[in-house]
């Protein structure tokens, strides 16, 4: 079962993503932090499989937020939620070892997926960015011999 901490300063946002996540069959447990400053805490207090980060914006000034949940919580994924659906900013957090990037548009669709895939460790990359931003390693087929 994966343990969750969603961080999102915006209530209705907060509700959004618990009650998506709330009945997903491997959700196991979900809390909550509506600033950093909480989220710190329950990082050092908790053990979470995955960190959902809603940021503000989407420029780099989040790599300092993610660095420090890494220094808490180094075995944590982080999935970033952000408010463009930009394709430059599709792959620049999974060089900094964040697990996927989504834009908010597309948590109802994405997020059940990229929530599987960040907890194993794994980099999800969105459907809608798969052809126009990811490498072809992310995206080719598998051949099974």
């Amino acid at each position: 079962m994966i343990r969750v901490l969603i961080v999102e300063e915006y209530e209705g946002m907060r509700q959004g993503l618990y009650d998506l996540l709330k009945d997903l069959p491997y959700v196991g447990a979900i809390d909550i932090a509506d600033d950093l400053v909480e989220a710190s805490r329950l990082l050092r207090r908790s053990r979470y499989d995955v960190v959902v980060l809603g940021l503000e914006d989407t420029d780099r000034s989040g790599l300092g937020v993610i660095q420090a949940f890494r220094q808490i919580s180094p075995l944590t994924s982080v999935l970033l939620l952000g408010l463009s659906i930009d394709t430059r900013l599709a792959l620049w957090p999974i060089r900094f070892g964040v697990m996927g990037y989504i834009p908010k548009e597309a948590i109802v669709e994405e997020l059940p997926a990229a929530l599987q895939h960040a907890a194993a460790g794994k980099p999800y990359i969105p459907r809608m960015y798969c052809e126009a931003a990811a490498p072809a390693w992310m995206t080719a087929p598998q051949v099974v011999v």
